[in-house]
């Protein structure tokens, strides 16, 4: 009995154990079949979502092709505008070439005339300005004839008169001084200089020596000397007497000295007569010898 027992109870044993490993078997694979389906689950909504992105791609990929269609078609446009303005631009172009060179035939021509005109207006210019030369030439020439025939005039009134004393005796009061100028030699040695603001003795051509009775010998050097005869010369002297009130706030009259011969009469009749163009009063007294001897009362004015 008791070893009955003990196989019952090893069976009872085996059966546990057995039913135990069915059982975890039966749960393993429960657990399997569980774990599967949730994967199943994941796996499906993943390549859902993989097939909804690919459509997503496929259909952003359609419309960025279609942006690019669109794209092309527009910058086909734009290149066709910008060719055709490209185009007109170009004709524009060769227009205004055309235009220049035009302008250029023309401008040619108008530099061809308007040199033309410069160089008939110098022609007029050289010819005015020859013409007025030649006025004034002939204005001057008919200045010059007019003074000839003024001169000559005069030269033959004053040859119907004796010659006389013009201005006052220096013996006489008068604000005008004497200009003592010695006639010798066919020239003319005037005994004092006139210069700006002063007055002094003139020893160009003359030589001034003092005798024992005190009296003023004056001797002349014939290579000396103005000569009247030279316009310009003479001219110079007698304005140089004109100017004297302005220069030294003096004014003079000629006190010839003329020695007696018939050239020096010649040229007191000119210096005379250029005198009295100048409205200059003269005084002439004639001389036999020379030296001049002058009295004191004679002396030059300011070279006492």
């Amino acid at each position: 009995m008791a070893r009955e027992e003990d196989e019952g109870g090893s069976l009872d044993m085996l059966l546990d154990t057995l039913c135990n490993t069915f059982g975890g078997i039966i749960l393993i694979a429960l657990l399997l079949a569980l774990s599967v389906n949730k994967k199943s689950v994941e796996l499906y909504e993943k390549l859902v979502k993989t097939d909804d992105n690919k459509s997503e791609l496929i259909r952003e990929r359609e419309q960025l092709k279609n942006s690019l269609l669109d794209l092309k078609d527009e910058n086909t446009e734009i290149l066709e505008d910008l060719e055709d303005d490209a185009y007109s631009k170009r004709e524009e172009i060769e227009e205004i070439k055309d235009n220049l060179d035009d302008l250029n035939s023309d401008s040619s021509a108008l530099e061809k005339l308007a040199e033309l005109e410069s160089q008939k207006l110098r022609e007029m210019e050289d010819a005015e300005l020859k013409i007025e030369e030649e006025r004034l030439t002939m204005e001057e020439e008919l200045s010059r004839l007019e003074s000839i025939l003024e001169h000559q005039t005069l030269t033959k009134e004053l040859k119907k008169k004796p010659y006389r004393k013009v201005s006052l005796p220096q013996q006489k009061d008068t604000r005008k001084k004497p200009l003592p100028v010695i006639v010798a030699h066919g020239k003319m040695y005037p005994m004092i200089s006139i210069g700006i603001g002063s007055i002094e003795k003139n020893e160009d051509g003359l030589v001034w020596n003092q005798t024992p009775d005190n009296r003023f010998q004056v001797k002349v050097d014939p290579g000396r000397g103005v000569d009247p005869m030279d316009d310009d010369s003479l001219d110079l002297f007698l304005s140089t007497v004109n100017d004297a009130p302005r220069s030294v706030r003096q004014n003079f009259f000629l006190n010839l000295f003329v020695y007696s011969d018939s050239e020096n009469f010649a040229i007191f009749n000119k210096i005379r007569d250029e005198a009295v163009l100048r409205k200059l009063d003269y005084n002439w007294i004639p001389i036999s010898e020379l030296p001049l001897v002058l009295r004191s009362d004679n002396v030059p004015w300011k070279v006492q």
